[in-house]
């Protein structure tokens, strides 16, 4: 139906109303565009324009889809290519004569032959047989599972891949969308993944294409036939296989005489065509321009003078090889590593070598009267074949000047770069890298060469530190691989060290005392990114612009994102008592507003020095009475609205910080606000389901838009102010034209498989993005509604995105802690930053008291010794982004189970180590976990709604209850084994009864004012206790249902209550960073813990009574006496710079030193 309405648009005939606000039309959605009063004569007039302009493609169909054509790489251009009019012909017979068919056709010759030009003129000539044309350039190959998600994701958008998803189930996906849709795939230069260990799966990708039914076509380019495709190549009806020759002499004399006018006879060019370059277009133009420069276009000179006894490609490049200055092999170097295109600057920025009187500048004028080099606005790039050839060559001389210590290239040139795109630079790493690593332990053995690598750092300390170059960070980046980034110990002091990604590897009691760096990127300590805000751009600085990101830590930090593109930290500093739920800056980046967790709004003036002041706060008569979801400024900075758990919504004067309307009507919490463009309305989202838009002058609610399905988290104004998006729990992005004051819904978004957190439109008003809980952020058409693009590899819920200001770029932050930005233009994410960060969530006692087990954000589960604090025992997860939320120990000891948010239970035999995972049977995070008694049962309670119990020997659900009607935070057996209790966000505590293999529902308790979470029986079974966001700690009769007391005191949320054994005492932890132990009896306060520094997530009581741990934010397990109230020990595992000597550095700013002091490192002792 879409299309149709688009090719009638296309054609005239329909007019789309959506987005005017003309008079007459605010209640019609298109108008038709009629000839005649007569239906007849219109539908006559009809045919006859249907006739005249449809395709001839259209007779089966409504409407020809429009053609995409995506490129992962750099498309050459084919504006001008010679002969191949016989090969062209033959393969568009096998897409239009086979029937079926061709799924796959390969092309297969000599590096510079012409293949990939020859497919990109096929398919310039066939793509509109295909709905899309994607374009992958293996000269920089992504790793099989990035292939599979992305080629999927451009193609469909109704199939999402999870990052924890085995290969084989992405493989499946990825052919049933080959077999809905009519693509072409074209892999260009697949003999970068032939034979390379990381890339072997390519094999199976290539066999399932091959063997598959579907509508699709792969197109691949090599300069032999793949292993696994020989066993197709006999069959003629779906492989096609085409061996490219050389071009006949008449083309080849078309070439030449494009290129200059040259001397010598008819004999000597057919020689110098056919015997010499092979017919080869890439040779015939590059001995063209050599005989240019040095024999003054004399053919008889050259071969007179020229070495003919080239008898392969290597030989010619070896020849050019040996001609070449120590400075021209750093510049061919170098366009080889960054494997793009490089400007002059970044080739004089990233060069070191000695100076011999010669420029940058004037080696690459002598280099390139040696070899062909690609120009094009002022950027260097050399041919494919070129790049390959000299990336075996870095690995051949990187090689022996290790094993030789004569260090040339590895001095002179980075052999992997921080300061290109994220993706290049892990190409960077499996190209080249590898291969070094792989070839040095063939020759000493991993042991020899880790003492080998360290013994050439050694080595360099007795050398100045300007003839150094890039020696040091070269050989540190070679053993960070070898280590598998644990580079622990290690002595790296004292040396210059460059182009290092320090930001995954663990560097505990390193020593980097007085060493000089340059171009390294280091870890930053941010939580989960809650929220995220971009300023326009600065006028004084041409393309940068501010960025601000709040996290769970209750921090802001400031980056300046730089003209190209990338992300640098300026500035960070503790704005809330907790979680950053929003911030916004304002257009100029003079102001940042925030609000938090702890209902907290600040305004914060940013100066040109990037200094920041907190200049305005609400009198307390006026403030929010519970959490801040959203600010927003309006766009000329006068007012600020902020959204609140508390239902209500507020407009501040931004210059006086005085309340100016309070703005009431939603009836559940309220998730986004934003101002219209002209300042005039504001819009807002609520857990009610419903979006209200406001007067800002009046505070008056001018409408309710109802629609949506579920709470409704993020509101979005276009550009123009003509449309409002909304993303929603329903998995659904709605539309709303704005037409004389009028709201309609005119599309509604489909495609996420979860809840929508949050929605921006971009600055152009092209797009709209979204994130979401399914872990993917969506690119749409604002114009056609088409899902564009969707962007995977994360471990979490997208909670914020924002455009750039020149809607080239989107920036994302995620609960799994990264902070990315991505290009639109090449589908690429060019940068990702990742916090890093050990808070624990939860703690354990094992049964006997003498072990203690702990989850936290490390991804690990630890267990430690009671007596001596010491780790011993280490659980880790696969994956570096899930998060744990909550650890269970078994009554016998042998087991502990976790959850986590990526919806599966898993089970840790503590004696064998071995992990075993139960059934995906809850569609959503699992946010509790508990073991019976007997340990034969685990209860869990999930974000989908449900409760189930799980058999633990089988591992499979026994059982399912859903009558809570939000997310189940926390569940609990009773000591006896026959009751459960489960705490929900809908603010409700059930009790289920499950004796005698019957399940039941015995009661509802109801009394919170906010999400339950935590809820735990006492040892007798009597009394329940419960702790929740309101602030408060509940005991309840179990028999009854009766609130028996209710204690008050956190000024935050409650997260974790626990009955000490006898059941006199209660202990709660909050977000307010205190333990607090009660008297159940009397409800007094027996004992206030204010030791720890940030939110104290989880409480238990050792089985003998006497001690309490407690688990925070703050990295810290601390246990306490509970009579005396006493600190007994703190545990805390070694931080990623624990003991790293920092003394002296050079080249780090005040952030990043600082960052690396609260990660561990020191100045001096």
């Amino acid at each position: 139906m879409r299309n149709d309405l688009k090719v009638l648009q296309e054609w005239e005939i329909l007019t789309d109303n959506r987005y005017k606000q003309a008079k007459g039309v605010a209640n019609l959605h298109f108008t038709l565009n009629l000839w005649h009063s007569s239906t007849e004569e219109n539908l006559k007039k009809f045919e006859e324009e249907w006739d005249k302009r449809k395709s001839p493609g259209l007779e089966n169909s409504s409407v020809k889809t429009e053609i995409n054509y995506d490129n992962f790489g750099l498309i050459p251009d084919i504006s001008q290519i010679y002969g191949r009019e016989k090969e062209l012909e033959l393969l568009k017979q096998k897409f239009f004569q086979n029937s079926p068919p061709c799924k796959i056709i390969g092309i297969f010759g000599i590096a510079g032959i012409g293949k990939t030009s020859l497919v990109c003129k096929l398919i310039e000539q066939i793509q509109e047989e295909f709905t899309r044309v994607i374009y992958w350039s293996f000269l920089n190959p992504p790793l099989p599972l990035e292939f599979l998600e992305n080629t999927s994701n451009i193609i469909s958008q109704n199939i999402s891949f999870k990052t924890e998803d085995k290969f084989k189930i992405k493989l499946i996906k990825f052919i049933k969308i080959l077999a809905k849709s009519r693509c072409l795939l074209f892999l260009d230069n697949i003999d970068a993944i032939i034979e390379h260990e990381n890339y072997r799966e390519y094999s199976e990708i290539l066999q399932a294409i091959g063997q598959s039914k579907h509508n699709s076509c792969l197109i691949i380019t090599s300069r032999k036939i793949p292993q696994e495709l020989e066993s197709l190549a006999g069959n003629k009806t779906s492989t096609y296989f085409l061996d490219l020759q050389g071009l006949d002499y008449q083309t080849g004399r078309q070439i030449l005489g494009d290129i200059d006018t040259f001397h010598g006879t008819e004999d000597e060019w057919q020689f110098l065509i056919q015997q010499v370059c092979y017919g080869n277009p890439l040779f015939i133009k590059s001995i063209a321009h050599h005989i240019q420069r040095v024999h003054h276009n004399n053919l008889s000179d050259f071969l007179l003078k020229g070495n003919l006894l080239i008898e392969k490609v290597e030989s010619i490049l070896n020849s050019y090889f040996q001609q070449l200055s120590d400075l021209e092999k750093a510049i061919i170097f170098e366009l080889a590593i960054n494997r793009n295109p490089v400007s002059l600057s970044e080739l004089e920025h990233n060069i070191i070598i000695e100076p011999d009187g010669k420029s940058i500048q004037e080696g690459i004028r002598s280099l390139s009267s040696k070899i062909l080099l690609d120009k094009k606005d002022d950027y260097l790039t050399i041919h494919p074949l070129l790049i390959e050839y000299f990336t075996q060559k870095i690995i051949t001389i990187a090689t022996e000047e290790i094993k030789t210590e004569n260090f040339q290239l590895l001095r002179s040139n980075s052999l992997t770069k921080t300061t290109v795109p994220d993706y290049l630079r892990k190409i960077q790493i499996n190209v080249i890298l590898h291969p070094i690593i792989k070839n040095l332990i063939h020759d000493f053995q991993e042991n020899n060469l880790e003492r080998k690598l360290i013994d050439c750092l050694k080595t360099l300390k007795h050398q100045p530190s300007g003839q150094i170059g890039s020696i040091a960070g070269n050989i540190i980046n070679l053993l960070n691989i070898l280590k598998n980034g644990h580079l622990i110990g290690y002595d790296f002091s004292h040396l210059p060290i460059r182009q290092v990604d320090f930001s995954n590897i663990r560097l505990n009691q390193v020593d980097f005392s007085y060493s000089q760096f340059f171009d390294c990127i280091f870890p930053q300590t941010c939580g989960s990114i809650l929220s995220i805000s971009c300023s326009q751009f600065d006028p004084s600085l041409p393309r940068e612009y501010l960025l601000a990101t709040g996290d769970s830590h209750g921090m802001i930090y400031l980056w300046k994102v730089k003209q190209d593109g990338k992300l640098e930290l300026s500035k960070s500093f503790p704005a809330h008592g907790s979680w950053v739920w929003s911030v916004a800056l304002n257009s100029e980046g003079q102001l940042l507003a925030s609000g938090g967790q702890d209902g907290i709004i600040k305004i914060w003036s940013i100066t040109t020095d990037l200094s920041i002041n907190c200049h305005s706060l609400p009198h307390p008569s006026q403030k929010h009475h519970a959490p801040i979801r959203a600010v927003a400024f309006s766009a000329d900075s006068k007012f600020l609205a902020t959204g609140s758990e508390d239902k209500t919504i507020k407009i501040w004067s931004v210059e006086t910080g005085e309340c100016l309307h309070t703005l009431e009507g939603h009836q559940e919490r309220v998730g986004g606000v934003t101002f219209s463009p002209n300042g005039q309305l504001l819009a807002s989202g609520s857990a009610d389901k419903t979006i209200k838009i406001w007067s800002v002058d009046t505070g008056k609610c001018l409408h309710t838009l109802t629609g949506h399905q579920d709470w409704v988290w993020q509101v979005a104004f276009s550009s123009d102010g003509q449309l409002l998006a909304s993303g929603s729990g329903d998995k659904t992005i709605k539309i709303w034209s704005i037409i004389e004051g009028e709201y309609q819904n005119i599309d509604t978004l489909e495609g996420h498989e979860s809840w929508i957190w949050s929605i921006a439109f971009s600055p152009d008003g092209q797009y709209i993005a979204s994130g979401s809980e399914d872990f993917t952020l969506r690119l749409w058409s604002v114009k056609t509604r088409e899902c564009l693009q969707c962007f995977g590899g994360y471990g979490n819920r997208l909670s914020s995105i924002t455009f750039s200001p020149d809607s080239q770029y989107i920036l994302s932050g995620s609960i799994d802690r990264s902070i990315r930005l991505w290009s639109i233009k090449n589908h690429k994410c060019l940068q990702q930053i990742n916090g890093h960060t050990d808070w624990i969530c939860s703690v354990a006692f094992s049964p006997d008291g003498k072990t203690l087990i702990s989850g936290s954000g490390d991804q690990t589960i630890r267990l430690w010794s009671v007596e001596s604090g010491e780790v011993i025992q280490i659980l880790q997860e696969k994956y570096y982004w899930v998060l744990l939320y909550q650890v269970a120990v078994s009554a016998n000891g042998q087991l502990i189970a976790s959850t986590s948010h990526d919806n599966i239970i898993k089970l840790w035999d503590i004696k064998t180590d071995e992990k075993y995972t139960f059934a995906p049977e809850h569609q959503k995070r699992v946010w509790s976990i508990a073991f019976s008694p007997n340990s034969q049962i685990l209860v869990s309670g999930s974000g989908d709604n449900s409760v189930k119990l799980w058999s633990v020997p089988r591992g499979f659900c026994l059982k399912t209850f859903e009558e809570h009607q939000a997310w189940v935070l926390s569940v609990n057996f009773s000591l006896d084994g026959k009751l459960i209790a489960t705490g929900s966000e809908d603010r409700t505590i059930k009790l289920w009864s499950i004796e005698d293999d019957m399940t039941q529902s015995l009661r509802t308790f109801k009394g919170h004012q906010g999400r339950i979470w935590s809820v735990v029986f006492s040892s007798d079974g009597q009394r329940l206790a419960s702790s929740s966001d309101d602030q408060t700690v509940k005991v309840w009769q179990v028999k009854d249902g009766r609130l028996i007391n209710s204690f008050e005191g956190h000024k935050s949320w409650v997260w974790s209550v626990a009955f000490s054994p006898d059941g006199k005492l209660l202990a709660s932890g909050g977000d307010d960073a205190t333990i607090r132990i009660w008297d159940v009896e009397t409800g007094q306060l027996h004992q206030l813990l204010c030791q720890h520094t940030k939110s104290v997530r989880s409480v238990c009581f050792s089985p003998n009574g006497n001690t309490l741990a407690s688990a925070s934010e703050d990295e810290t397990i601390k246990l306490w006496n509970q009579k005396t109230g006493e600190c007994q020990n703190t545990l805390r595992s070694p931080r990623l710079y624990e003991q790293t000597n920092i003394k002296g550095v050079e080249g780090l700013n005040y952030e990043t030193i600082n960052t690396m002091k609260i990660l561990g490192a020191f100045l001096s002792r």
